[in-house]
């Protein structure tokens, strides 16, 4: 009789081969994962930097110009703001831009801002295995492009004052301009005030109408339900009178409440909180000034108050300087109208 072959050697040998390579190709596909999971953080990260980088630079209006980006301001702004996020190399560094070479403007009311990890910028993406394949590092870059546009709806608080539309050219915005939003201080005076529907959110729940209480209230916290371009308020909208008590009281609250309290500066050099800039709807000519009138929104604008309210009757006057400036919003596809509150967006 002959003996049987022993192949149990050979197949031992086979079977270490196959594991070998599975372990190899295993490592290779974890190693590939982890860099391009190092790759997908990264392109977030930088995408991250670049919106707000862009945002940063459109909200550099000009507030004496129609909303126009100020590119030097604009520049600064996007630097500062993109170092402020971080994305990786070998590790997590700060977002750094060239002010000059990565931020680029569309027209006058559009920025666009790129930043990079690339080798050519000194900082690229370095790799963790994949430089076994002699890839040690992958160039990256992303960029957004973000614009100021004047808002067509406002759900973010105005007051009840509505000044006219003076059409072409609008208010003069430049420092030591100055308007009152009283008319016929001699008759006993007209605020302009309109008288907002019932509204069931913030600090005047409930309230609307034209009653002193209700007046006082929205001009020390704003009417915070949505007020939109084009809205009509019908015969009982404004509210004719000097409505003195309401209307002091309300904005010697405003102003007492801000942290810059200094009279006769101009918004330009103002570095207080925000109580004393009053986002106002603008509004097509009052047709009586002694009676109620049906009036029509055309735009929004800012109204900086440059001196706390005094005085009674026909004495009280309500002085400030109309300004462009930025807050939030509802942008549409309207032109810029000569006063705005413009809001930011990205676009790409």
């Amino acid at each position: 009789m002959t003996s049987s072959k022993d192949n149990s050697r050979h197949d031992r040998g086979v079977a270490i081969l196959y594991v070998a390579v599975f372990l190899m190709s295993s490592l290779w596909l974890v190693s590939l994962a982890v860099d391009m999971g190092k790759l997908m953080t990264t392109k977030t990260e930088l995408q991250r930097a670049a919106d707000a980088a862009a945002l940063a630079g459109a909200s550099a209006i000009d507030k004496q110009n129609s909303g126009k980006i100020i590119k030097s301001l604009a520049r600064t702004r996007a630097a500062e703001a993109a170092i402020q996020n971080t994305a990786l190399q070998e590790r997590s560094e700060a977002v750094t831009i060239d002010p000059n070479n990565d931020v680029e403007f569309i027209g006058d009311h559009r920025v666009k801002v790129t930043v990079h990890r690339e080798a050519s910028s000194g900082n690229p993406m370095t790799t963790i295995f994949a430089r076994v394949l002699g890839i040690s590092s992958l160039d990256l870059h992303a960029d957004a492009i973000a614009e100021d546009v004047p808002i067509t709806k406002d759900c973010n608080g105005v007051l009840p004052f509505a000044p006219n539309d003076k059409g072409v050219g609008g208010f003069s915005t430049a420092c030591g301009s100055s308007d009152t939003l009283k008319t016929n201080a001699s008759t006993g005076g007209n605020f302009h005030l309109l008288s907002f529907p019932v509204c069931d959110q913030g600090p005047c729940t409930g309230q609307g109408g034209n009653g002193g209480a209700t007046l006082r209230c929205f001009l020390e916290h704003d009417y915070p339900c949505c007020v939109t371009m084009g809205d009509s308020f019908d015969a009982t909208s404004t509210k004719p009178g000097n409505n003195v008590g309401p209307v002091r009281q309300g904005l010697q609250t405003r102003w007492d409440n801000d942290t810059d309290k200094r009279s006769g500066i101009c918004y330009q050099n103002y570095t207080g909180n925000g109580w004393r800039v009053m986002p106002v709807p603008i509004v097509s000519t009052f047709v009586g000034l002694n009676g109620r009138s049906t009036v029509q929104i055309t735009g929004f604008g800012g109204f900086f108050l440059l001196s706390r309210p005094t005085g009674n009757g026909n004495n009280l006057a309500v002085i400030g300087q109309f300004i462009d400036y930025v807050a939030p919003g509802v942008a549409g596809s309207n032109p810029s109208p000569p006063n705005a509150i413009f809001t930011i967006r990205l676009v790409e």
